[in-house]
């Protein structure tokens, strides 16, 4: 997959090149059956399937105290679209003179003197250009006078409502990270760096690595299935996000993300990892001593070793499918 960051760049290749637009954040189920579509297009008129997207997001620039925190970071969402097929993705720098474009002039200057588009396929609610002006009937008449087609994609739905980014970042804030993965087709992962903390696991039998997290977005304060990825393995883990309170007497204070890897005996500090969420165990809380958090965080790993348990005897396609288990 080329990546190109602006217009400047574009390689001269990409002949009929089938396009869609938007954030892609997450590139949840509704995301990839865009993807789907654009792939079996771009096969059928021997073009190349074209994602357009922007980075930062619009409203990151626009008005930032209202910016939605990104389900992936910038790697990921690319990560995610070369896996689906994309052929090309365009990240467009969203700037203000960029928001202050009219509507004529992006088809006009960006799809059809820039990317000289094919195809493009949008939603029936896409709106684009200064202050929104443009829509998906504003796109398909100027396609249609310009010669290019423009169709409009369907609707994914999960329980009767459409399938969104805004739907997986709630289910993440509320931690119900068994429905996140069902909405993105996977497991909701966090990447970073592996970190020293302060020792407090290994002085209660309990080891840590601990994840400085690159993502904006992260699940609920509490403990976690999980599984590890590091150095191209996958190791099953139980995973701590919060305050710490037994240890720091407090609800509040820095954020940590701490994950015990089950029978696994080694050095991670300053390793890339990243860490998938397959199920909530329970809220953090604060205990009465080290002693009782170590007792409970034995039962919540017991808990975890039967889940996988579980997915192996009920759920083997879930190890073919991608959802990230994996012995160590």
């Amino acid at each position: 997959m080329i990546v190109v960051r602006g217009l400047e760049h574009l390689p001269p290749s990409w002949l009929r090149p089938v396009v869609t637009i938007g954030n892609f954040d997450g590139v949840h189920i509704g995301h990839q059956s865009v993807l789907r579509t654009l792939v079996a297009r771009s096969e059928r008129i021997g073009g190349i399937p074209v994602v357009l997207t922007f980075d930062p997001h619009p409203l990151q620039v626009l008005a930032p105290d209202n910016a939605p925190r990104q389900i992936q970071t910038l790697r990921q969402k690319l990560a995610a679209l070369a896996e689906l097929g994309a052929g090309g993705v365009v990240v467009l720098p969203f700037t203000r003179d960029l928001a202050h474009m009219s509507a004529r002039d992006f088809v006009t200057g960006v799809l059809r003197d820039r990317l000289h588009v094919r195809e493009v396929h949008v939603g029936a609610s896409f709106a684009f250009g200064y202050r929104r002006e443009g829509s998906f009937n504003l796109l398909k008449e100027m396609g249609d006078v310009m010669g290019f087609h423009v169709e409009k994609v369907h609707q994914v739905q999960f329980r009767g409502n459409r399938v969104s980014s805004t739907m997986v970042r709630q289910a993440l804030i509320t931690g119900q990270v068994s429905l996140a993965r069902r909405l993105l087709g996977r497991p909701f992962s966090l990447e970073g760096e592996v970190v020293h903390g302060m020792g407090i696991g290994a002085g209660i039998r309990v080891p840590t690595a601990n994840l400085s997290a690159s993502n904006e977005l992260r699940p609920r304060h509490g403990v976690y299935v999980t599984v590890f990825r590091v150095n191209g393995k996958s190791y099953e883990s139980v995973t701590n996000i919060g305050t710490r309170p037994t240890v720091t007497r407090q609800m509040t204070g820095p954020v940590t993300i701490e994950s015990h890897i089950l029978d696994f005996d080694g050095d991670l500090y300053g390793v890339a990892a990243e860490l998938d969420f397959l199920l909530r165990v329970r809220e953090e809380r604060r205990f009465a001593s080290p002693d009782a958090l170590a007792s409970r965080i034995q039962r919540d790993i017991t808990v975890a070793r039967r889940y996988f348990g579980w997915v192996r005897r009920m759920k083997p396609g879930m190890l073919r499918e991608g959802v990230g288990i994996a012995p160590a």
